[in-house]
């Protein structure tokens, strides 16, 4: 759905308008998954887990009826065949290799069915992009990440989903944990950050359209470094204004920059290009997030073990693993900020 809602802006949008509305998107897109752990929270905590998904049925119910009453095409529909073999390989590709990551935080080492899982997504990926490269009409066009631009500006907009989808979910466990909160109490820490990136995720698209994206990306993702970097600093008895605060903090840089990079490499290639661009960047962010969570998990798994030789609490030794994931979304924010220099001003974009 987010890739098609994408797909109508490129049409009905012209390029200096795109930030913009995209912004609004990104509202949407993303002020739902920060919504999800406060709603979702209370509704395990006073209904029971097979609420969280009793309760999506009759809204998607409903958005269907809207949309059979509301919404018209924007273009002429033309029939379209579906390689259903590059569905198939990557449907098998990237869930081995999720699982892969999954089995290996679980297990918090190595064994042989999370390699296989691992070795066996490679593969199946391997010869997936291949066959993309040979098909006239491939399920993703590869072509795009040709354009440097485009490769660049999806590896940051990648990078920014993993800050927001890894730490929203690794923070609620933490403080479900680590601080002994209840699934709506930890949901409830993070309704702060929701509230601010409802707020900028417009603002941003906005400042993109007049500044230009190397501004926007480097201050956003300097904001996730920095609130990040504070999170290394939590223990169990950090006080949980600061974790809110810190979450929240960072939840502005994730604004300012998933929406404006996205835009950004959609708007660097050929008109023709920009529907294809859509998908190969909408699967890429979206994989990325799912596999940036995983791996977070992982560490969660791998940092705890460290810890349990010592002669530590629970408490801490949990501690000490959430630190290390909050490692590594730091060193991913980082990366991000580092890479944004490589960036085009906007007068030399726009030339």
């Amino acid at each position: 759905m987010i890739p098609l809602i994408q797909n109508v802006v490129l049409m009905l949008y012209p390029e200096n308008k795109r930030g913009t509305v995209m912004g609004i998107i990104g509202l949407v897109v993303a002020f739902g998954p920060a919504l999800g752990p406060t709603v979702g929270g209370w509704i395990i905590d006073n209904l029971g887990l097979d609420w969280l998904s009793g309760v999506l049925i009759p809204l998607v119910i409903a958005l269907m009826l809207a949309a059979i009453a509301v919404v018209r095409p924007v273009l002429v529909p033309q029939k379209s065949q579906v390689d259903w073999l590059s569905l198939a390989e990557s449907s098998i590709g990237f869930a081995a290799i999720l699982y892969g990551f999954s089995a290996i935080g679980n297990a918090g080492g190595l064994d042989l069915i999370s390699v296989l899982a691992l070795v066996l997504g490679i593969a199946v990926l391997y010869f997936f992009g291949k066959r993309q490269l040979s098909l006239t009409n491939p399920l993703v066009n590869l072509t795009v990440f040709k354009n440097k631009t485009f490769t660049l500006t999806t590896a940051l907009s990648a990078l920014s989903n993993i800050a927001l989808l890894g730490v929203e979910l690794v923070l609620p466990l933490y403080l479900q944990r680590v601080h002994g909160l209840s699934a709506f109490q930890s949901g409830l820490m993070l309704l702060p950050g929701a509230l601010l990136e409802g707020l900028i995720s417009p603002i941003s698209g906005k400042l993109y359209d007049r500044f230009g994206i190397r501004p926007i990306s480097l201050i956003g993702f300097g904001i996730i470094a920095l609130g990040t970097l504070s999170m290394l600093f939590f223990t169990p008895h950090t006080n949980l204004i600061l974790v809110a605060g810190a979450y929240a903090f960072r939840i502005v840089g994730v604004a300012t920059v998933m929406m404006p990079t996205f835009t950004e490499g959609l708007n660097a290639l050929p008109a023709k290009l920009s529907i294809h661009g859509n998908a190969a960047s909408s699967t890429a962010r979206q994989i990325a997030g799912s596999l940036g969570t995983a791996i977070l998990m992982m560490v969660v798994s791998f940092g705890t073990q460290l810890g349990s030789s010592e002669h530590l609490s629970t408490a801490v030794r949990l501690n000490h693993g959430y630190w290390f994931s909050f490692l590594i979304a730091f060193l991913m924010a980082l990366l991000g900020f580092c890479l944004s220099f490589k960036l085009k001003p906007k007068t030399a974009a726009s030339a």
